[in-house]
């Protein structure tokens, strides 16, 4: 479990790297309502995007050490579906790029 909450976070950081890069390049626009304000002041990004997520994750890496095997498997397929959503965003950042570098 502890390898797909390190993902999840790569995946988080790579979707902040990805919404930045793509915002710059123009044309595109945070789809998070509540991303909006913070995306463009670094501090707060980073505070939202890598702070917090760290900390929430490692919380949850030593919460579901105290769970019982049903409470385990509930998690563990929470966090598979939460890592699924994140590698589909960060697909749609690929798949972005690409349609910048064709079409720009």
């Amino acid at each position: 479990m502890s390898r797909k909450l390190c993902l999840i976070y790569a995946l988080n950081i790579a979707d902040w790297i990805c919404t930045v890069t793509l915002l710059r390049i123009g044309g595109f626009y945070e789809a998070n309502p509540l991303m909006r304000p913070l995306i463009g002041e670094p501090l707060s990004g980073l505070i939202v995007k890598g702070l917090l997520p760290a900390v929430l994750l490692v919380l949850v890496s030593r919460l579901s050490r105290r769970l019982e095997t049903r409470e385990s498997l509930l998690l563990n397929r929470f966090i598979s579906f939460v890592l699924a959503l994140y590698s589909v965003l960060c697909t749609v950042h690929i798949m972005n790029f690409i349609v910048c570098r064709i079409v720009g």
